[in-house]
Formats: structure tokens, C-alpha cells, sequence
């Protein structure tokens, strides 16, 4: 069974050394590895790319990825986003 992930799933790391954070996605490249940013450990800048069977997904938030492409959002911001989800859990 295969996730369809989009840019701005909020998801879930499920293996690696960052297990069980969460990250935004920020983009999906040609092989269909995910570009994922926490706002932390993975800023904007430097975003890790991630096999999507080791992800889970848990949200989508359209606010996220408008801030993320307008180049207006900080890392901070992103974070403190992510973490209302993080408490959801």
C-alpha cells in the first residue's frame, strides 16, 4: 500500500536516527524521495531528503507551504507550526 505524499504533508519519520519527528515536505524530486525540513536539525536551507516508505503521514497544511514558497517564513516559524502537531499526538 503506497502514501501518496504532496508538498506541505506534515509527516512522520517511522525509521532513522530521526525517528518519530516531525517534518514538513518541501518538495518530492524526480526518484520520489521527499525533501523534509523539521525547522531545527533540517532548516530551509538544508532540507534532508527521505525514502517516503519510511514516512508517515499525518496532517496537511496548506498555511505551511504557502509561507515555506513566499520565502517569508523563518525556520522558527516553521518549527513552532510543526509543534502543534507534534502535541496533537
Amino acid at each position: 500500500m503506497d502514501i501518496e505524499f504532496s508538498v506541505g504533508d506534515i509527516v512522520k519519520s517511522v525509521s532513522g536516527h530521526d525517528k518519530n519527528r516531525l517534518f514538513v515536505v518541501t518538495a518530492i524530486d524526480k526518484n520520489g524521495y521527499l525533501a523534509i525540513i523539521d525547522g531545527k536539525y533540517r532548516t530551509m536551507d538544508k532540507p534532508k531528503m527521505k525514502n517516503p516508505k519510511h514516512l508517515l503521514k499525518v496532517a496537511h497544511d496548506d498555511e505551511i507551504i504557502k509561507r515555506v514558497n513566499s520565502s517569508v517564513a523563518t525556520n522558527t516559524e516553521i518549527y513552532k507550526m510543526i509543534k502543534v502537531y507534534f502535541e496533537k499526538e
